[in-house]
């Protein structure tokens, strides 16, 4: 819309955006590429695309004679003018484009033809000022917009995702898994005792141990698996694996965290993903959590069993 604009009332010929995509944590220059190009920049080759590029994007000086107004070709320092001599350009300008207060890519435009106008005059550069700064109050809207969707599929104790994060994730993972040929398989793991931890020392105690878990599975599993909290004391991971084997993903995870802490311990349930098992997120669900509950189950029955021949021992 920018673009259209800018040729209709503006008269610019040719031109093009710069700026790196929006992320959490901020924009990377070096990351930058071209946005709506229009006119002569539409059909540049990408060895002069990155030349362009790197001109634009190295001015930061906030005196630079090129920066937020037209100039004219011949004008130009002599080792400036290979680009736009090439492209056919008669002026050129470059306004920045800034965003939270930092310079994130700039609005660079170019005619080549001498404008009806003369050069002195005002509107272009304040209509340029005005697309600017538009432009960027849009980047600063969209980075909001995304800094405020990450916070909503953030848990906020642990920093894993939600459960939105974890879904809004599962559709890029299942497309990695048919691409690899791999298998996913869906963990539900529950904290034991987390109760017990918060009744005698305090929530503050049990917040701390979900961290710990947290930063334990994170550790495990592999770069691309998920980790999650669900909420409570109850996590997800889902895995790529290369055999459809749930118990086997299971076991690898509660032996790494039977061997990294011997104060907290986890039931552990999962099912494989598009199988007999589930193929849907609820339905792995449903089987995960049927089978963590009968682990869970065991531990119980097995501390019980410990605690009466123990008792029996001490009777006689």
């Amino acid at each position: 819309m920018a673009a259209k604009a800018l040729q209709d009332v503006a008269d610019v010929d040719s031109g093009f955006f710069v700026y790196a995509k929006k992320s959490m944590e901020g924009f990377t220059p070096a990351n930058s590429t071209m946005h709506a190009s229009w006119g002569v920049f539409s059909n540049i080759d990408e060895s002069l695309k990155s030349l362009v590029l790197d001109d634009v994007l190295n001015r930061h000086d906030e005196g630079d004679p090129l920066l937020e107004r037209w100039t004219r070709v011949e004008d130009m320092p002599n080792a400036l003018q290979v680009m736009p001599r090439h492209l056919g350009l008669f002026e050129i300008g470059i306004w920045p484009l800034d965003c939270k207060g930092q310079r994130v890519g700039a609005v660079i435009v170019a005619r080549t033809h001498i404008p009806p106008a003369p050069l002195c005059c005002a509107t272009p550069t304040t209509l340029m000022d005005v697309c600017a700064a538009q432009v960027s109050l849009a980047l600063d809207f969209l980075l909001a917009v995304q800094i405020a969707d990450n916070a909503s599929q953030q848990d906020a104790l642990t920093g894993l995702l939600n459960r939105r994060g974890l879904e809004a994730r599962l559709p890029h993972l299942l497309q990695e898994c048919e691409r690899t040929g791999s298998h996913l398989v869906l963990g539900l793991l529950d904290v034991d005792n987390l109760k017990r931890v918060n009744d005698i020392y305090g929530h503050w105690a049990g917040d701390e141990a979900l961290c710990e878990i947290a930063n334990l599975l994170c550790r495990i599993v592999r770069s691309g698996d998920l980790v999650a909290r669900m909420g409570g004391d109850e996590f997800v991971v889902v895995l790529q694996t290369d055999k459809p084997d749930a118990y086997a993903a299971m076991a690898r995870i509660q032996e790494a965290i039977n061997s990294a802490t011997d104060s907290l311990s986890l039931s552990l349930g999962g099912a494989v993903w598009q199988t007999t098992e589930g193929d849907s997120l609820e339905s792995c669900f449903k089987v995960a959590d049927a089978r963590m509950y009968e682990q869970k189950r065991r531990k119980k029955t097995d501390q019980s069993q410990f605690f009466a021949r123990y008792e029996r021992a001490q009777n006689s």
